[in-house]
This record gives structure tokens, C-alpha cells and sequence, in this order.
């Protein structure tokens, strides 16, 4: 707000907010994210502005603010290159490396974005994924004298079934009361959304990702239009930040399709409930999906020809829990939400008229 109130840029805004939340270890972005199955971080984010240009990263692993260095790619979409070459969008793993260290973008040591929690969060889930494939072998071993040749596929796929189990069983627990109902245990990904004096909208979202990855895997924080969208048309502004299952919410483009949604409804709010329950969890890939299957979804809808300057700002989700801030001009401290879903997984919605000055 500080920057808003000077004249700063709704990129400007989204920015700093998401820089805000990726150097607080509680979020999963930036310092404190969820470690790789290495034990290493990578990160994924990217920045949107109206105009439809975009800035991302993804699979990152030495940078303090992955957002900023998204900042940077976006603002280097204008400028020009040699012989008509065109300026990336999205940038991955050594590729981001090189970029950054061509435009003097800081890298840092990997260890210095590993906080104590994520640590201890890795050493947890490495010893029960150690345990269940030590289990699965000695099953194996007793089905056949043969001793099987060691798959990597397989191994990919047990890891998803044992973090799933661990996920259903949380569940479980919180809803048979033996679970304190209001200690959150899962930190995700981190969404902004901000509109400037001028009446400009930009949007973004940062993600340290899955716990447990393996190296290399892109989440929606990076891709435009399953992570972040905005849609303009005739005055009218739709924007929306999402989090959820990654490889899910890519099959589904769940960006754009609740951004969509929204645009064509009078009711925003029964546009993303109609978005989350029929694009996302009536759809096929996620119906026939053996993992835990979740997203939640702010947005705002802004009709900037309006006599009455107001935004629409609405969120849902299938998730336990979702956190929420929203503030303007006007106001002394921001105002906060901690939505909870007791009827998980079912849509919990919520949201507000929120009148800018």
C-alpha cells in the first residue's frame, strides 16, 4: 500500500506483496517453501498485468525472491532484442540461472531459503516414504524368489500413493475430532491481486510447490492461465489467483475458466462455485484421479466505466482452510479472513462489496 500510495503500479503492488509473503517462512514460496525429494528448493511464480503480458519462473532454486526475477522478465517484454528475436516468458531451472546473471539478478546459496519447519517437514515425510517403499519391497521379495529389477516409475508412483494416504488420513482425524480442528499444518501457494489508481489490474502468484517433488517439476505459480488470468473486455476487469492440486488444476486451466465464469455471470460468486464444482471437480481427469484433489480461488471483478468505483472481490475452495487479506487506500489496517471449510471437500464460498474511495 505504501507503494500504491505513491504512485506506484498494480505490478508494483503484486510484487511487493508477493515479495512480502515468499521472505515469511509460514508460506510456501520463497524462503521456507517445501523442499524437493533431494531436499533442495525450487520455485515457481509469475506476474500478469492486464494487457495480457506475463513474466514467470519456474523450477528455480538459488533465488531469495522468485517473483522479482518474474518482474524483470515481464518488464523485458517490451524491450526489444537483436535480429528479431523474441523475449521469453517463462524461464526454467539453468535457463533463469543464465538470464539472471546476464541482468546482475542476485543469486544466493540454497540453503539460505531453508527454514527450520520446511527441515523438519522433509526429514518427516523422507522417513515415512522410506518406510513404505522398505514395505513394498519386502512384499515383493515374499510374492518371488526373483528379486525384480528396481523401477523408477514405480517409485514415482508410490511416493504420490503415500502422501495422498498421509493427506486422507489428516482428514480423517480432523473430521473425527481427534485433530485440532483450527491448527493449520499445510503451508501452499501465495496469490496477489491488485488494482492501481489509474485503475489498472495486475495479478501473480509464488510457490515453493508439492512437498516432496522430484527436481524439475513446473507448478501453476509459473503458467498463465491454470496458476493466474485476467480477462478485460468492454471496461470490465475479471483477475483470480489459484492454488490447489498442480497437476490437476493444469488439465483443467482452472484460471481462465473461473475467470471466464465470472465474466459472463451477474453473480460472481455462483459463477466460481459453478467454475470450482463443474470446470474443476466435475471434470473427467480430476473424477478418474486416485490423488487428493483440491483448489482455491481469489478474484475480483472491477467495472471500471461505473459511476461508482467498487470491486467484487470473492474466493472459494475445496481445502480445509484459506487465508485472506484485502485492503485499499482508505484504510488504516487490512482487513483479514480465515476462511474454513467444514464440509470439505465441498465448495465453501465467501467474499465482499469492497468501494474504493
Amino acid at each position: 500500500m505504501v507503494f500504491l500510495r505513491n504512485g506506484g503500479s498494480a505490478v508494483d503492488g503484486v510484487e511487493m506483496a508477493l515479495k512480502s509473503l515468499e521472505d515469511n517462512e509460514i508460506t510456501n514460496s520463497g524462503y521456507g517453501s517445501n523442499l524437493s525429494l533431494d531436499g533442495t528448493v525450487e520455485c515457481d511464480a509469475s506476474i500478469m498485468e492486464e494487457s495480457g503480458r506475463s513474466g514467470a519462473v519456474g523450477a528455480v532454486d538459488r533465488f531469495k525472491n522468485p517473483s522479482a526475477l518474474a518482474r524483470l522478465i515481464l518488464d523485458n517484454t517490451r524491450r526489444p532484442m537483436s535480429l528479431k528475436r523474441v523475449p521469453p516468458v517463462l524461464l526454467v531451472g539453468s535457463g533463469a540461472h543464465s538470464y539472471a546473471k546476464e541482468h546482475r539478478f542476485p543469486l544466493i546459496d540454497n540453503e539460505a531459503l531453508i527454514s527450520r519447519n520446511a527441515r523438519s517437514r522433509w526429514v518427516k515425510w523422507k522417513r515415512e516414504l522410506d518406510a513404505f517403499s522398505n514395505r513394498h519391497k519386502d512384499h515383493k521379495d515374499h510374492k518371488s524368489p526373483k528379486k525384480a529389477p528396481r523401477s523408477y516409475i514405480t517409485g514415482v508412483t508410490l511416493t504420490a500413493a503415500a502422501l495422498s494416504s498421509k493427506s486422507e488420513l489428516d482428514h480423517e482425524l480432523e473430521n473425527s475430532g481427534q485433530h485440532d480442528a483450527q491448527e493449520d499444518v499445510v503451508t501452499d501457494t501465495v496469490g496477489a491481486i491488485c488494482v492501481d489508481r489509474w485503475g489498472r489490474v495486475a495479478a501473480g502468484s509464488s510457490s515453493g510447490g508439492i512437498g516432496m517433488k522430484h527436481r524439475g517439476r513446473i507448478g501453476p505459480a509459473a503458467l498463465i492461465g491454470i496458476g493466474t488470468w485476467i480477462k478485460v473486455e468492454d471496461g470490465t476487469v475479471v483477475a483470480a489467483t489459484c492454488s490447489g492440486t498442480g497437476e490437476q488444476m493444469a488439465h483443467t486451466l482452472i484460471a481462465s475458466k473461473a475467470v471466464e465464469r465470472m465474466f459472463c455471470s451477474d453473480d460472481e460468486a455462483e459463477g466460481l462455485r459453478t467454475s470450482i464444482e463443474e470446470d474443476f471437480m466435475g471434470s473427467k481427469i480430476v473424477q478418474e484421479s486416485t490423488m487428493s484433489s483440491a483448489v482455491g480461488i481469489m478474484a475480483i471483478k472491477f467495472e471500471k466505466k461505473s459511476a461508482v468505483k467498487r470491486i467484487y472481490f470473492t474466493y472459494g475452495h475445496t481445502t480445509d482452510s484459506m487465508a485472506m487479506a484485502h485492503m485499499t487506500s482508505a484504510m488504516i489496517d487490512p482487513e483479514n479472513v480465515m476462511s474454513r471449510n467444514a464440509r470439505n471437500p465441498k465448495t465453501c464460498l465467501g467474499g465482499k462489496l469492497v468501494r474504493l474511495p
